[in-house]
């Protein structure tokens, strides 16, 4: 769906609004608008946004997403999907190397929900023909593909290439999972919920 600017006294905007300094790091940005209000997160306080006047880094808005009844929130630069919010990476890193890049941002390598996820990702990713780290693997031979979550991969849920490789780690080439050498340096997709408001 569309998204709606969340202006400030408008009867969408969060009731509380706490004045703090804004964290750098956590400024929204979805799309600039004219006079508007600007938004920063504010992982301190006890509502997770806070008005502030002073960020200058352009006007930023709240995106209202159409499929829920609240807003949902990503950090900068990453992308927002459903309730998720998505990071691409742009360097290579082995599989478990990728997975600590992810940890260090409070958020764990993609388990997606469905092959409608895969797709939206394909979208999304500027150069399909790379290959990027997710968060599957098969720790020995007759394991099986384990998500990070624990659960067990359900093959009929994804287009899938070599799934049955063993030692491996699976990874996402355009719609597809596919298994690769773990040790491998590919680039990866960090996966967290939104903040919903």
């Amino acid at each position: 769906g569309g998204c709606l600017p969340v202006v400030f006294g408008h009867p969408t905007a969060p009731r509380r609004w706490l004045l703090a300094p804004p964290f750098r790091s956590h400024l929204v940005t979805v799309t600039p608008l004219k006079n508007c209000i600007k938004y920063c997160l504010n992982p301190a306080t006890t509502h997770p946004v806070a008005l502030w006047r002073g960020c200058s880094r352009g006007c930023l808005s709240v995106c209202l997403s159409a499929d829920s009844g609240g807003c949902k929130l990503c950090p900068v630069g990453w992308t927002l999907h459903r309730s998720k919010c998505f990071l691409v990476a742009s360097k290579s890193s082995s599989w478990r190397e990728s997975r600590e890049k992810c940890s260090h941002q409070r958020a764990q390598l993609l388990v997606p929900e469905d092959q409608g996820e895969l797709d939206f990702l394909n979208q999304v990713i500027q150069k399909p023909t790379r290959y990027f780290w997710i968060g599957l693997s098969q720790p020995s031979v007759g394991m099986g593909w384990t998500w990070l979550d624990g659960s067990r991969l359900d093959q009929s849920r994804f287009n899938l290439s070599t799934p049955n490789a063993s030692g491996a780690c699976g990874a996402l080439r355009e719609d597809r999972i596919i298994s690769e050498t773990c040790g491998s340096a590919l680039a990866w997709i960090c996966q967290k919920e939104a903040v919903l408001l």
